[in-house]
């Protein structure tokens, strides 16, 4: 299974893009208000350090993947411990996920369907994408799914200009200083470090040593899009009402009219919904059957979607509402724990510590 470097780029953009749009507006809206245009900057160069690290960890050994490298440079039980720590991370979520596209769904379009309906539909796809080709068919899904994601984001966009208010906007840095700035940054940073997740998807590359510049490539157009499209909304909903919605981006789609009979836009952001949803759905269920069949030396990792999807959506059920599937997990779990630990701490050490043991291979081979 081999991937280009130009898939690479789409897969992790568009996980970091449709979710980070959805989920993170109104939490950074609440913190920065006015200057969320700002915590999206800061939120961006979080995501580059993040980016950075993960892409020379991956290089230190192009031919492995996380959970092969970490027991390399760290020893095997130290190495487990760590892949164990990622292994909750990508087991929690996927239910989080699917809970959080169902709410969506349900909330927008499909009031009377039940949640579990969409919820089987949804992993059975996955399950379907996983399966054919593992991340092959995964990588040229997104092909397809990416340049679409960005028409229609721009279309949005370009629709909303009419309501456009940049009073809003003002004043700058005036009411919320660093530490609204700050705590406005860190839900986005949490998103966008998706790029983590390159420490498994560098192995599978056709060259290895060279994907670099489509990881990062890939964050600064995720960074750039959800800019503006986090500027546009504010600009538009303005700090007063838009921290209190679940999803101002939707919000901000419906107010789009267009010549005095084009309008209701949030069909198309529904199509970003689905297609962003399903591509971080299917990347994290192959990494997460993949990443376990290496760790429990399982041949056939294929035969572990069929066991792990029907636990995904039986913990999605668990989440009695929206805050708990959406808001507690985010605040009590992603931001406090997988953020500064799997995306920062994690990588660098493994980086560290791997430099460290290169060097003492060489040494000892040039003695």
């Amino acid at each position: 299974m081999k991937v280009t470097g130009i898939q690479v780029f789409w897969m992790i953009a568009i996980m970091d893009i449709g979710m980070t749009l959805i989920m993170t507006l109104t939490p950074s809206l609440q913190s920065a208000k006015q200057d969320v245009w700002i915590a999206i900057l800061v939120s961006g160069c979080i995501t580059l350090i993040i980016t950075a690290i993960t892409t020379k960890t991956a290089l230190l050994y192009p031919g492995q993947n996380l959970v092969q490298f970490s027991q390399t440079i760290l020893g095997k039980w130290l190495g487990k411990a760590v892949v164990i720590i990622y292994f909750i991370q990508w087991y929690t979520i996927l239910p989080i996920v699917l809970r959080q596209f169902t709410d969506v769904i349900h909330t927008m379009i499909l009031p009377a369907t039940p949640k579990p309906a969409v919820m089987i539909i949804m992993i059975a796809l996955t399950v379907y994408v996983t399966n054919s080709a593992g991340i092959v068919s995964i990588a040229r899904t997104t092909e397809i799914l990416g340049p679409l994601i960005i028409l229609i984001i721009l279309v949005t966009l370009i629709s909303s200009i009419n309501n456009v208010d940049m009073r809003y906007l003002l004043p700058v840095f005036a009411d919320n200083g660093i530490s609204g700035i700050i705590n406005g940054a860190i839900p986005p940073a949490s998103y966008l470090g998706h790029s983590v997740e390159y420490l498994m998807l560098a192995s599978f590359l056709y060259q290895p040593q060279k994907g670099t510049p489509y990881a990062f490539w890939a964050i600064i157009t995720a960074v750039f899009i959800v800019l503006i499209s986090m500027t546009m909304a504010t600009v538009t909903l303005g700090t007063g009402l838009a921290p209190k919605m679940w999803y101002p981006f939707f919000e901000m789609s419906r107010q789009i009219s267009l010549f005095g009979f084009i309008e209701n836009f949030d069909p198309l952001v529904i199509v970003i919904w689905v297609a962003s949803v399903f591509v971080k759905l299917a990347i994290y269920l192959f990494i997460t059957s993949y990443g376990t069949a290496q760790f429990l030396n399982v041949k056939n990792w294929r035969m572990l979607t069929w066991f792990i999807a029907p636990v995904v959506i039986i913990f999605a059920l668990f989440p009695a509402n929206v805050t708990e599937a959406t808001a507690n997990y985010l605040l009590r779990y992603w931001v406090p724990f997988v953020l500064p630990v799997n995306m920062l701490a994690l990588p660098l050490l493994l980086l560290v510590v791997g430099k460290m043991r290169l060097s003492i291979n060489r040494a000892k081979q040039g003695s």
